[in-house]
C-alpha cells in the first residue's frame, strides 16, 4: 500500500493513503464508458441478422407498416398471389419480409414459410426448380415440426414418407450403380463360349445425379419440374384440408445479377407454385424494374418498391426515429443525428453504418460524446467506398445528374450505378448521387 507522510496533529497520527480512490475511480470511469460504446455498437449493427433484430424489439415498425401490412393484406384476400418487394441494397426488403412472416403467423390462418435461398446453395448455379426444391425440403419439415401427420392413419402417413423422400432426391440428387459391360472380354469370349452375352462380362460403376440444391461449383442437371410437383401437391393438400393457406417467402434472390437470372430461376417454378395454390412473396434485384423487368408488373399480381427515404430534415423524421429507437441519442447529439441522417442518403443500412462507425471513431479518440468530425469521418469512409472502382465514364454520368439531375434509367451504365447505391431513387423521376459519394466525387476527366 503506498502512503502519503505520517502528521502529527495534537498527538494524533494520521496517515494519509494517496493514489487509490483516483485509480480506482479512472477505472470505473474507463470501464462504464466501455460498456456505454459496447451498449451503442450492439444495437446499431447493420449486418446483425434481420430476425435477431426484430426479436430484440430494434426495429421501427411503423417505419415498414405500410409494407409489410400490405403484403399480408394481399396474401389473405388473394391465397395464391405472387408478390415481388423490390428495392436497393440495405433498403429493409429482408425485414419486411420477416415481419410480414411473423403477422401472418400471429394471424393463424397461414402456414409461412421464409427460405433465404442465397443461404441454401450457390446463386451462381441457381437455375429452373431450385425453388421449388427449398420450398419442398421446408415445408415437409414444416409439416412434421408442427405435428401436421399425427391425426393421418397409417397410409397417408407412407405416403407422405415416401413423398418427402422424393423432394430430399429432387433437392440433393441421387447416386446408383450402372454395369458396365467389358466389350474387350466380350469380343474374346463371343465365339469361345456357347451361349454367350456380352453383359456376362463387366462391372459396376456408381453414378451420381445431381439434384437441385447443390453445393457451391457443382454443375445442376436441368430437369423438368414437373416431376416432383405431385410429391409437394401431396403435402398442400394435407394442410390445406386444415384450413390453412400456405405462403413461400423467398428471400436472398435480389442478389442475382441480373433481370434474365433472375426470370430464369424465377419463371417455372412460381409458375408451378400459382397452379398449387401457393402465394408468394420475393425480393428482386432492383434491375427487374428496368429494361427487360418493365414487364414484371404482368408476372405479379402487386410490386412493392421500397425506395431511399428522403434524408432532408423536415421529411418526417423517420431516419431519426430509427436511431433513436435503437438508443443511438445516449451518445449522438442533435447536429451530429442531422449529418448522419444527410450522409446516408436515407438509406437504412447507411444509416445505421455511419451510425456505429462514427461511434467507433470517438471511441479511439477518448470522446465521451461522437461529434461531428467522427460523423464526418465515417461519411467519407462511406463515400470512398462507393467511388472505388468507378471509372471515367462512370464518374461523367454522375456529374450530370449532380448538375442537370439527368438520368436515362433504361441505360445500362445508369442502371449498374442504381443497383449498386451509387444513385439513388427518391421517386420516379427523382434521382440523386449518393451524398456520402457526392462530396468525394472527383471532376470528371476533361475531353
Amino acid at each position: 500500500m503506498k502512503r502519503g507522510k505520517i502528521v502529527t496533529h495534537y498527538n494524533c497520527i494520521l496517515v494519509f493513503e494517496v493514489g487509490m480512490p483516483a485509480t480506482i475511480s479512472k477505472s470505473m470511469q474507463a470501464s462504464q464508458r466501455r460498456e456505454r460504446f459496447r451498449e451503442y455498437m450492439r444495437k446499431l449493427n447493420p449486418t446483425a441478422p434481420a430476425r435477431l433484430t426484430i426479436d430484440s424489439g430494434l426495429v421501427v415498425e411503423d417505419l415498414h407498416g405500410s409494407q409489410f401490412k400490405a403484403l399480408v393484406a394481399r396474401a389473405d384476400l388473394e391465397p395464391a398471389s405472387q408478390q415481388l418487394v423490390v428495392g436497393g441494397t440495405g433498403s429493409g426488403k429482408t425485414t419486411a419480409l420477416l415481419l410480414a412472416e411473423k403477422l401472418l403467423e400471429q394471424q393463424g390462418q397461414t402456414l409461412s414459410l421464409y427460405i433465404d435461398i442465397s443461404s441454401e446453395t450457390d446463386l451462381t448455379s441457381l437455375n429452373s426448380g431450385a425453388l421449388l426444391a427449398s420450398f419442398g425440403l421446408h415445408l415437409a419439415r414444416a409439416f412434421s415440426r408442427k405435428g401436421f401427420e399425427d391425426d393421418l392413419d397409417d397410409a397417408d402417413k407412407t405416403a407422405l414418407k415416401n413423398a418427402g423422400s422424393d423432394i430430399e432426391r429432387f433437392a440433393f440428387g441421387t447416386r446408383k450403380s450402372v454395369w458396365v459391360p467389358d466389350k474387350t472380354v466380350a469380343d474374346l469370349m463371343v465365339d469361345r463360349l456357347p451361349g454367350f452375352r456380352a453383359e456376362m462380362f463387366g462391372h459396376y460403376v456408381t453414378e451420381g445425379v445431381p439434384g437441385k440444391l447443390p453445393p457451391p461449383v457443382v454443375p445442376v442437371l436441368l430437369r423438368d419440374i414437373q416431376v416432383i410437383q405431385k410429391s409437394l401437391e401431396a403435402f398442400i393438400a394435407a394442410i390445406q384440408a386444415r384450413s390453412l393457406d400456405i405462403v413461400a417467402i423467398f428471400d436472398g434472390l435480389d442478389r442475382l445479377p441480373t433481370p434474365d437470372r433472375f426470370w430464369s430461376v424465377v419463371d417455372q417454378d412460381f409458375r408451378a407454385l400459382r397452379q398449387m395454390r401457393v402465394g408468394v412473396m420475393a425480393a428482386a434485384p432492383q434491375s427487374v424494374l428496368y429494361g427487360q423487368g418493365r414487364a414484371v408488373s404482368e408476372h405479379f399480381d402487386r410490386v412493392h418498391q421500397i425506395r431511399a427515404l428522403s434524408p432532408d430534415p423536415e421529411a418526417g423524421g423517420y431516419l431519426k426515429s430509427i436511431l433513436s429507437h435503437r438508443g443511438g441519442m445516449d451518445l449522438l447529439g442533435q447536429d451530429v443525428v442531422d449529418l448522419i441522417c444527410v450522409g446516408s442518403g436515407g438509406v437504412l443500412r447507411d444509416l445505421i453504418t455511419l451510425a456505429r462507425d462514427a461511434g467507433e471513431a470517438a471511441y479511439i479518440e477518448g470522446a465521451e460524446q461522437i461529434l461531428a468530425p467522427h460523423a464526418n469521418a465515417a461519411i467519407n469512409q462511406l463515400g470512398e467506398g462507393y467511388l472505388r472502382g468507378l471509372g471515367p465514364e462512370q464518374i461523367g454520368i454522375l456529374w450530370r445528374l449532380k448538375k442537370e439531375r439527368s438520368f436515362d434509367v433504361a441505360a445500362s451504365p445508369n442502371i449498374e450505378l442504381l443497383v449498386t447505391g451509387r444513385v439513388l431513387e427518391y421517386s420516379a423521376t427523382d434521382f440523386r448521387v449518393h451524398p456520402a459519394l457526392e462530396r468525394l466525387l472527383p471532376e470528371p476527366e476533361s475531353k
